[in-house]
């Protein structure tokens, strides 16, 4: 029995001390919903649980990128309908001018309204855009031919796609021809733009000469409708993969950085009772130096 150090209550103290750090450090969890909340929590669960964070973001932009492809591809492919549209009543009114019951004033007008749905699909052509960028005027700023976008539909470097663009104004879409190079070229004399502004109506050849244009231009917008399909199916397929990456990348991260509430509730309580437990034991064990004070009173008193 000693008087200077009361070595049962210091140990009482030490742990009580502890479990209440330990409390403290549940009621943190609980309140936080993490169990790693700085660093020294674990430092290496930590460095996982930040990589995963940084995929996770690049993921969900990712996903924004691809929804935005899809719905360029979806404004591309309305435009493509309305040209190919277009392109089926000028060949309507191409074949009706080859009736030879047509007045002169009859081909006028057929001629008229040809050159009238010409400009309406140079219009359409000409001012198609999505957020501003021209899906078939491929002219930028500064004059120059722009052929693709890139678009990025990964977190990672490397996951991105090239989407090709396609010049379709009236004088890029035609009959082609083999050039001297054996490849093959719009024929100038064969375009949309040639067919309105040089062909006469009045011509013997003109059925077959503007047959042959706006075929090939149809087909040329069928063509390229066809590869957009394409492009806006694989975006649809990216954009379920990336959710699920996302999802099975959440899941892990969750694993690491989420406190178990059940589990840390108990730990709660059973710091808390310890606690209790602790301060009751402090009172008894600081009685200890006034027994050593009473037994030096019955000396006294002898």
């Amino acid at each position: 029995m000693r008087l200077n150090n009361n070595i049962s209550s210091l140990n009482i103290f030490r742990e009580y001390n502890k479990n209440l750090k330990l409390n403290s450090k549940s009621l943190s969890r609980i309140s936080s919903g993490e169990k790693i909340i700085k660093a020294s929590d674990g430092p290496n669960e930590m460095s996982q649980s930040e990589r995963m964070r940084i995929q996770i973001r690049g993921l969900q932009m990712a996903q924004r990128n691809v929804q935005d492809g899809v719905s360029m591809m979806q404004t591309a492919d309305g435009a493509l309908s309305s040209l190919n549209s277009i392109l089926g009543r000028v060949r309507e009114l191409v074949v009706q001018s080859g009736s030879g019951a047509n007045s002169p004033e009859d081909q006028k007008v057929i001629k008229g309204e040809i050159n009238q749905m010409i400009d309406g699909y140079e219009e359409i052509a000409k001012n198609t855009e999505f957020n501003g960028v021209k899906l078939f005027d491929l002219k930028n700023d500064n004059g120059e031919a722009v052929v693709k976008k890139s678009m990025q539909i990964g977190a990672n470097s490397g996951d991105s796609m090239d989407i090709k663009l396609y010049d379709l104004s009236p004088d890029k879409v035609g009959a082609t021809m083999i050039d001297s190079n054996d490849e093959k070229k719009i024929d100038s004399k064969k375009t949309l733009q040639y067919l309105k502004d040089n062909l006469d109506i009045k011509d013997a050849d003109f059925v077959d000469k503007a047959l042959e244009i706006v075929d090939a231009a149809s087909n040329t917008i069928v063509d390229v409708r066809s590869k957009y399909g394409a492009i806006s199916n694989k975006f649809e397929s990216t954009l379920g993969n990336l959710g699920d990456f996302e999802i099975a990348t959440q899941r892990s991260e969750s694993r690491i950085r989420d406190v178990d509430i059940a589990e840390e509730m108990i730990e709660f309580t059973k710091t808390g009772i310890l606690i209790e437990s602790g301060n009751a034991m402090m009172v008894q064990s600081n009685k200890f130096p006034q027994d050593a004070l009473r037994i030096l009173e019955n000396v006294k008193s002898r």
